[in-house]
């Protein structure tokens, strides 16, 4: 009994600990640096599982918008949190009023700023389990783009 007693608070305070996963956050910092207000919109069937804020959202000139994604036991990517992953039908459309771009998840295309991809991004800062990325929307970002209708901020995606 005296042998077992030990062994036993031994395999309790092994056991205790072991499978605790730590939450991550990933924030993505969206900046407008233009004149005109920009309509962010993500269509995504996963946009509300590991988000703190609405996929649909206005970001006002000289503006910022952040949004914040979590994982267990790693940093998410943009728009992959916990209990979601990218589809291949999922999209994010941002529209200045006057013309808009969409990014999709796939078929990915290296030769733009996808907001699908990390390297869209910098890395502003890296703490202990928090990460925060940033993304600065310039004209440039709508140079070659075809005029559209403007994105209505209310009709959130079905």
């Amino acid at each position: 009994m005296k042998r077992f007693l030990p062994v036993s608070a031994f395999l309790i305070l092994a056991f205790s600990g072991c499978f605790t996963e730590y939450v991550y956050t990933s924030t993505c910092v969206y900046k407008n640096q233009t004149d005109e207000s920009i309509c962010f919109t993500w269509h995504s069937h996963d946009a509300r599982h590991s988000l703190t804020e609405d996929t649909v959202f206005i970001i006002p000139p000289q503006g910022s918008h952040a949004l914040k994604f979590w994982a267990e036991g790693h940093y998410p990517l943009p728009f992959c949190g916990d209990h979601m992953s990218p589809n291949p039908g999922d999209s994010i459309v941002v529209s200045n009023g006057e013309k808009q771009v969409i990014h999709k998840f796939y078929p990915p295309d290296p030769e733009t700023n996808n907001l699908y991809q990390i390297k869209t991004y910098t890395l502003v800062q890296k703490r202990k389990r928090h990460i925060t990325f940033e993304y600065i929307f310039t004209d440039t970002d709508f140079a070659d783009t075809e005029p559209s209708a403007p994105m209505e901020p209310h009709s959130a995606p079905e």
